[in-house]
């Protein structure tokens, strides 16, 4: 009887798959140092690599410096009091500047910084435009320091934005006389300045009456001019509590509205300081002042003081 020795497939694979795989616990699997070397480049790959880069950066600079992608055009929209060439000069873009070095959000802050200028937005645009869009402040007061101080706008904030010539329908508002105000300083306090523009919108309808301006002095004193000639004396307006009153002194107002002729020409003044007791003066009623002895001197007339 012949016995034939079989072989089996599956033995001679699984050595190969045990050769191929990581060696064992406690045995050292060795590399020739020939398969762990790096595949070597030729030179001439590694030169136009070289060559392309320099040529990347030549082009990058002649875009950046160059006058193919300068700045053409620079579109301003929304200025009413600034110029293009003042929008465009406070947002950095001189001569000759590329439109891809334009910081968008580094030009917007240069723009929010100048008094005029509410909001802004910059958009560089290729090959070589900027658009820029401004929201200015718009002025609502006309602020002078005294009777012959010079005339500048005011914004809702109390922001003294630049000098005018006229303050057409806007508040008129004198200060304490003195040196006028710089731009960008708040001469009045914003509330202050909310209630005047207030006051000046609903005085025709609260007694028929239109306002010419108003006085506040150094003491915080404030007064009212009627375009008839006559005021009103508010008081003190400095602290809360006497803001406050302002209301009461309105309807004080009002209430005598039936007892006095706001249109007289005799009128001078009402007092409303004391809300429950509003005082009216009229010009033909004033004390006529004493005559001077012969030879006397007249005494000079004291200065105002603050209360």
């Amino acid at each position: 009887m012949k016995f034939r020795r079989r072989r089996s497939l599956f033995s001679a694979r699984r050595r190969r798959d045990l050769e191929q795989s990581e060696p064992l616990k406690g045995q050292l699997w060795t590399r020739s140092e020939q398969s762990l070397r790096e595949p070597g480049v030729h030179w001439a790959w590694r030169g136009s690599a070289a060559v392309a880069a320099i040529a990347e950066c030549a082009l990058l600079g002649w875009l950046w410096f160059g006058p193919a992608l300068s700045v053409q055009t620079v579109a301003v929209e929304g200025t009413q009091h600034m110029t293009s060439s003042q929008v465009a000069r406070a947002a950095g873009l001189g001569g000759g500047t590329s439109v891809l070095s334009v910081d968008g959000v580094s030009a917007r802050q240069h723009l929010l910084s100048q008094t005029w200028v509410r909001a802004a937005t910059v958009d560089p645009q290729l090959p070589g435009t900027v658009v820029i869009r401004v929201s200015e402040w718009q002025p609502i007061a006309g602020y002078h320091a005294g009777k012959t101080g010079k005339l500048f706008f005011l914004s809702d904030q109390a922001v003294v934005l630049g000098p005018t010539t006229a303050e057409g329908t806007l508040v008129d508002v004198q200060g304490p006389a003195g040196a006028d105000p710089r731009v960008g300083d708040h001469p009045l306090d914003t509330q202050l300045l909310t209630a005047l523009v207030n006051i000046q919108r609903g005085l025709p309808g609260l007694i028929g009456q239109e306002v010419a301006g108003f006085v506040f002095d150094s003491c915080g004193e404030l007064t009212l001019v009627a375009k008839h000639g006559w005021k009103v004396y508010f008081g003190r307006v400095l602290t809360p509590e006497e803001f406050a009153t302002l209301r009461d002194k309105l309807t004080a107002l009002k209430a005598i509205n039936g007892q006095v002729n706001y249109n007289s020409a005799d009128l001078e003044y009402v007092n409303v300081m004391n809300p429950s007791e509003a005082a009216v003066g009229y010009k033909s009623r004033e004390p006529a002042p004493p005559s001077p002895t012969a030879g006397a001197t007249p005494a000079p007339t004291p200065a105002a003081a603050c209360k």
